[in-house]
């Protein structure tokens, strides 16, 4: 049995009152002290990993790589605080795709695939009822344009998708090429970086993909899941710095 069978059978389904209770608190999260905004928003990333698929720390780790590709390209603070907001929710619309959709190791039927397309509008859709979470929406429902004008939902083109949602394609694009899923297995560190590179300027943005390369992927991250702890109000992004 796989490791990733033996996960799947712990695998319960979401809890729609935990969800909306998780919305919430987010809501008051970034309306409450901004002293104490980062350290709590990274505390729900983790709450919100185990009820998301594929339930294995993949919205931890896109935000991981997202912050490290936006302090390459010295983003401002504000943009960088929006940035790690979207990649905790970017798969938050996931939630209303079937599970035996998602874990399908056949090939999808149109139907299906169109259903797994929906969930950047579906995401969308839902945090955009939150007054803070309004730019936040905007980036999630674009970040699986494509460079080239061919990705969905609205076949947006170059610099028309924002770049927020630019970083964090290559960023999740990145982490589902490494990571093993039941239709697949996953890539080395090298074949995702040279695919990441293959597509700049057709899938990717060349820039993001540069700033990845130049910041994420210059060695194999040894990345490790944060642990909660006390909240420190001088916290600044730079703990999402890679440690190669």
């Amino acid at each position: 049995m796989t490791p990733y069978q033996r996960r799947k059978r712990r695998v319960k389904k979401p809890d729609v009152n935990a969800i909306a209770s998780l919305l919430e608190r987010l809501d008051r999260i970034l309306g409450g002290p901004r002293q104490q905004m980062l350290p709590q928003l990274r505390q729900l990333a983790m709450e919100v990993d185990r009820i998301v698929p594929y339930y294995d720390g993949h919205m931890i780790r896109v935000t991981f790589y997202s912050v490290a590709i936006g302090l390459n390209m010295k983003l401002p603070k504000e943009d960088l605080l929006t940035l790690e907001v979207a990649a905790l929710l970017h798969d938050f619309g996931k939630l209303g795709v079937e599970e035996s959709t998602l874990d399908k190791e056949e090939r999808l039927s149109d139907e299906e695939f169109a259903e797994i397309q929906h969930h950047a509008e579906r995401g969308f859709h839902i945090l955009s009822g939150f007054t803070q979470l309004a730019d936040v929406a905007s980036i999630i429902r674009d970040h699986h344009e494509r460079f080239d004008g061919t990705g969905y939902p609205s076949r947006k083109h170059g610099h028309d998708i924002s770049l927020l949602s630019r970083i964090i394609a290559v960023a999740d694009s990145y982490d589902a090429m490494t990571t093993s899923r039941p239709y697949r297995r996953r890539q080395t560190h090298e074949q995702a970086q040279n695919e990441l590179i293959a597509q700049a300027g057709r899938q990717f943005d060349p820039e993001v993909v540069h700033h990845f390369i130049d910041q994420v992927g210059k060695k194999k991250l040894r990345f490790k899941k944060p642990r909660p702890r006390a909240a420190k109000p001088q916290e600044q992004f730079i703990d999402y710095v890679p440690m190669c």
